[in-house]
């Protein structure tokens, strides 16, 4: 009985050390963004995309029609 308290004893005593131990601190060279600004950026950059990609269609678009002419022969 006593050796498995003096057992019992021994490992709570070295979870209570190692809970309590030393904290890591994280250092951060960026600083705090804004979300504001994150989220416009991010807005501005889909808004940048969304025309990039009807540009492309409007030239699949074109290259089919033009593909549809020579077919036809028009």
């Amino acid at each position: 009985m006593k050796n498995c308290i003096i057992l019992l004893f021994t490992t709570v005593s070295i979870l209570l050390l190692s809970a309590c131990g030393e904290e890591t601190t994280e250092n951060s060279t960026k600083g705090i963004q804004n979300p504001v600004d994150t989220y416009m950026d991010s807005r501005v950059n889909a808004m940048d995309m969304a025309k990039q990609s009807v540009k492309d269609s409007n030239k699949k678009v074109e290259e089919q029609d033009k593909a549809m002419k020579a077919l036809l022969g028009k």
